[in-house]
């Protein structure tokens, strides 16, 4: 009986998806890029990895990407094959920066506000 249970404790962790780890940004550009790239490329765990922990991240991450998958496979293809057109970045201070962006997509001009939050940077809001 104790061998069945091992055997199913042993095939649950066997079966179970193990998470990523994502590194840090090392700076506020490079956590901007990495969660823009990753909606791009339908890659929202990575996404949310690089966003803010609030509720305006999470909710403009999970409309991000139920839009996403409400594509047709050919919506998809597009946006993965978009590239990111940085129009500029402005460093408010050591520990905020803004970056304006487009796709090159459908060219209509977003912005990212970047923070440093506990020693990590991460985007804290998204305007489209």
């Amino acid at each position: 009986m104790k061998s069945i249970y091992t055997g199913l404790l042993v095939l649950l962790i066997g079966c179970s998806t193990p998470t990523k780890n994502f590194p840090p940004a090392s700076s506020s550009i490079e956590a901007g890029r990495n969660y823009v790239e990753a909606c791009l490329q339908g890659d929202f765990e990575k996404a949310t990895a690089y966003a803010a922990p609030s509720q305006a991240m999470k909710l403009h991450t999970a409309n991000t990407e139920k839009n996403y998958r409400d594509l047709d496979k050919e919506g998809r293809s597009s946006f993965r094959q978009a590239s990111i057109i940085i129009e500029g970045i402005t460093d408010q201070d050591s520990l905020h920066t803004q970056m304006n962006y487009q796709y090159s997509l459908d060219k209509k001009s977003r912005q990212l506000e970047i923070e440093k939050i506990n020693g990590k940077w991460l985007v804290v809001a998204v305007k489209e």
